[in-house]
C-alpha cells in the first residue's frame, strides 16, 4: 500500500561505537533531537512517536518511556518489533498510516540501543536478554544466536550457487571501503582481501570479517505530510511504497532458499510503483552477514542466482559503480544496532547530502530489509521530492 505524499523531512543519528553510560532511552532521545534539528522543528511540535524497544535489555511500554523522557505527549504512540531491518521500515509505514489518518502531524520514528556496551565483559556478538522464538528446539543442539543459523544457510547458499565462501570477502572489503568514506562510523581499520582471508572462522563458512559490527547507537526520522515540507533548506524524501511478508521464525522451520518471500514481495512493490528493479539508482540492503547481501540482491532480481558476488568483485557495487549498494558501508562497515542507518543513508543520498560517497544523480532508492534468519523481508521504495 502506498503511503502517498508522506515524506521524511529530517534524519539524525548518534555517535557510533562503544558509548558507555548511554542506555537505549538516552540514545534514542539524542537521535530524535538530531532529526528534529535537521528538520527545523521544535520538540513541542512532535505529536507522534513510533520506536523499537531494545533487545539487549528488554523494556516494556518503551514508546511511553521515551515520550516521558523527551517531555512530549503524542496523540499517536506505539512500539514496533517485526525483526531486523524490516522493523524500521515498518515503523515508517506505521507513521505514514497514522499521519494519513489524522492521528498525528509530525511523527518521530526511532531505532537504537546500547547493543555493544550492554554485553557482559569478554562476551562477543549480540547478547540477547530475551527469547527469539523456538529457542527450546534450537539451543539443545547448539544453534544459538545469529551466527550459527546464518552459517547453516550460508552453507546451503554455497551448495546451490557454487559461490566459494572466500568470495564473500569481496562484499566485506567493499563495505569496509564504503564505510571509511563516512565520518560517523564504528571505529575500524581498513580491510583488504588478505586481511579477510586471515580472519578466523567463527562458524563454517563464516569468518569474523563476515560479521556485522555490533555497536551502540540510534537513528531517527521525522515524518509528515508533503504539504508541511514547503520551504525547507533541503529536498525531502517521499515514501513511495512498502511491502513485506514473513515465512517463519525458527531456523528449523525455514523453507528452501527458492521459497523465501523476497521475490514475491519485490514483485508486489514493483507492480505498485509501476517500475522495474533497474529503475532504482541505489540499493540499501540488510547485511548482518556478508553473504546475506548476495541472497537479497538475487532475491530482488538485481542479478541472477549466484551472480551477485561479481558486482563486488568487479567494483560495480561501489558508490561510483553501476549498481551502488550500501554506500555508507551498511552493518558490516558503519555499524549494527538495527537497520535504521540504511534508511538514513537512503535519505541522505536522495537529498544529495552524502559527501564523499554520493551516488551520481540519485533520485530513487530501494531499501531491502531482512529480519530473523531470512524470516521476514521488507522492501521500501523512496524518491527525492523538490520542495
Amino acid at each position: 500500500m502506498s503511503p502517498a505524499d508522506i515524506v521524511v523531512i529530517g534524519v539524525g543519528e548518534t555517535k557510533l561505537g562503544k558509548l558507555p553510560g548511554h542506555g537505549a532511552t538516552q540514545l534514542q532521545a539524542i537521535a530524535a533531537i538530531e532529526a528534529l534539528r535537521d528538520a527545523g522543528l521544535a520538540l513541542e511540535e512532535v505529536d507522534g512517536l513510533v520506536n523499537q524497544d531494545p533487545y539487549a535489555i528488554s523494556e516494556s511500554m518503551f514508546s511511553l518511556t521515551l515520550s516521558e523522557y523527551l517531555g512530549i505527549r503524542p496523540t499517536f504512540s506505539t512500539t514496533c518489533d517485526v525483526a531486523g531491518s524490516v522493523t524500521p521500515m515498518t515503523m515508517l509505514q506505521i507513521a505514514a498510516w497514522a499521519i494519513r489518518d489524522d492521528r498525528c502531524e509530525y511523527c518521530l520514528v526511532i531505532q537504537g540501543e546500547n547493543m555493544a556496551t550492554s554485553r557482559a565483559p569478554g562476551s562477543q556478538g549480540h547478547v540477547l536478554h530475551s527469547h527469539q522464538g523456538g529457542d527450546a528446539f534450537k539451543e539443545p543442539f547448539g544453534v544459538q544466536g545469529a551466527i550459527i543459523p546464518y552459517a547453516l544457510v550460508a552453507q546451503r547458499y554455497c551448495h546451490e550457487t557454487g559461490v566459494h565462501p572466500d568470495h564473500f570477502g569481496h562484499v566485506a572489503v567493499q563495505m569496509r571501503q564504503n564505510a571509511h568514506r563516512v565520518a560517523n562510523r564504528h571505529p575500524t581499520r581498513p580491510l583488504s582481501m588478505d586481511d579477510y582471508l586471515a580472519s578466523p572462522k567463527i562458524a563454517e563458512p563464516l569468518r569474523y570479517a563476515d560479521c556485522s559490527l555490533v555497536s551502540d547507537g540510534a537513528a531517527a526520522f521525522v515524518v509528515t505530510r508533503r504539504e508541511n515540507a514547503r520551504g525547507l533548506r533541503h529536498p525531502v524524501v517521499q515514501l513511495d511504497a512498502f511491502e513485506m511478508a514473513a515465512s517463519h521464525c525458527s531456523i528449523a522451520q525455514q523453507p528452501d532458499l527458492s521459497q523465501l518471500t523476497l521475490p514475491a514481495v519485490t514483485r508486489k512493490l514493483l507492480a505498485t510503483t509501476e517500475r522495474s528493479i533497474s529503475d532504482y539508482d541505489l540499493y540499501l540492503v540488510h547485511d548482518a552477514f556478508s553473504y546475506s547481501i548476495l541472497v537479497q540482491l538475487e532475491g530482488l532480481g538485481v542479478c541472477a542466482l549466484g551472480e551477485a558476488v561479481k558486482l563486488f568483485a568487479e567494483g560495480e557495487a561501489a558508490p561510483e559503480g553501476h549498481t551502488p549498494v550500501n554506500p555508507n558501508g551498511g552493518l558490516l562497515g558503519q555499524a549494527h544496532f538495527g537497520g535504521a542507518l540504511h534508511g538514513v543513508e537512503a535519505v541522505r543520498q536522495l537529498r544529495g547530502d552524502a559527501t564523499g560517497r554520493q551516488v551520481r544523480d540519485a533520485a530513487r532508492a530501494l531499501w531491502c530489509g531482512n529480519g530473523g534468519i531470512f524470516s521476514a523481508f521488507g522492501v521500501m521504495a523512496m524518491s527525492r521530492v523538490e520542495t
